[in-house]
């Protein structure tokens, strides 16, 4: 009888080391090797002296970058930019250079670290290592905080022309987009909809970063910036209340004194809009059910099935209407007063 195939093992082997080439990752958008690369093609020793590298090292990790599609090696010693890696580019407006930077800081990497403690214990794995939530650590650390911001809104991006095209907004006169960020989503809905007036509230400074990226366009009368407690009150007038990748950040609880915030502000005819993957059933690939980590070790939070968003909206005065699937991977989970 023939030895088993190792094929199991092997690729068991590759996800062990996917850790490396996040860091490879990190680490190549750190140093912006993308942007030295954006006019074309260089030698290695070139590229090492224009980012401030060491030759050697600079190779290597481009080298092993390589395998993945990631830069490719046109010449020996020469690399250039592949489809891929032109998304780490700071310069895009599809970039994922600050997801990629967020990804390997040690703020949010050393947190990973500690989640089988956090399976054990329950207990969330990023307040276990800095001593703080993730929101409160993110008020004290500015660069944190805009760091956060920037890759929360080039994630947005990803999905907010298939969730603007996926559904109507021209029914509603006012939006009020909940814990918005940057204003990304919020932006894609107002210019799709020449008549609707948008309200951004966030963070202080989330709101300051959406001012500035916003300053000079022609939404800028069109939009109101408010700060405050999503756990406490939203701005008051809204038709509609849009709550993209909120709740998932938060246990029912914590969801729950969210939904009754904007359930106490929302028009017997008014619409609430959460944003977030309804998780598949069994062993079908979803993105949301990794993200679903990611919640556990960052922020407590978590993904849900179907039947969860239901009970959830049900016990916050509120009912599920319809859940629209959209290109992009996510649904928009519409509901209204109960």
């Amino acid at each position: 009888m023939g030895e088993r195939s190792p094929r199991p093992r092997v690729a068991l082997l590759q996800l062990l080391n996917g850790a490396w080439i996040t860091q490879a990752l990190h680490a190549a958008a750190k140093l912006r090797l993308a942007d030295f690369l954006a006019a074309g093609p260089l030698p290695v020793d070139e590229l090492a002296r224009r980012a401030g590298t060491d030759p050697q090292s600079t190779r290597r990790l481009l080298r092993s970058l390589a395998m993945f599609g990631v830069f490719s090696e046109v010449e020996p010693d020469q690399f250039t930019l592949t489809p891929m890696s032109e998304h780490l580019r700071s310069d895009r407006p599809d970039s994922l250079y600050h997801w990629a930077v967020m990804q390997g800081e040690a703020w949010h990497w050393n947190a990973w670290g500690g989640l089988s403690e956090n399976v054990r214990t329950g207990q969330t794995a990023f307040e276990a290592a800095h001593q703080l939530p993730l929101f409160e650590f993110l008020d004290r650390q500015p660069e944190a905080s805009t760091l956060f911001n920037s890759a929360m809104a080039e994630m947005s991006s990803l999905a907010v022309k298939a969730i603007v095209q996926s559904y109507d907004f021209s029914a509603f006169g006012r939006v009020v987009d909940v814990g918005g960020g940057e204003g990304v989503l919020l932006q894609h809905v107002l210019e799709a909809h020449g008549s609707v007036q948008g309200v951004l509230f966030d963070r202080p400074a989330a709101l300051e970063q959406a001012r500035a990226r916003l300053k000079g366009t022609r939404l800028e009368g069109r939009i109101e910036y408010q700060s405050g407690s999503f756990f406490e009150t939203v701005p008051a007038g809204g038709d509609a209340y849009l709550l993209k990748h909120i709740l998932h950040d938060w246990n029912d609880a914590q969801a729950g004194k969210v939904l009754r915030a904007c359930r106490a502000q929302l028009p017997r005819r008014g619409r609430l809009l959460a944003i977030e993957y309804v998780l598949p059933a069994g062993d079908t690939f979803s993105p949301g059910k990794l993200l679903d980590l990611e919640m556990l070790v960052v922020c407590g939070g978590q993904e849900r099935t179907l039947e969860h968003w239901k009970s959830l909206m049900a016990d916050n005065g509120l009912t599920l209407d319809r859940v629209i699937a959209t290109p992009s991977g996510v649904s928009i989970i519409e509901a209204s007063p109960a």
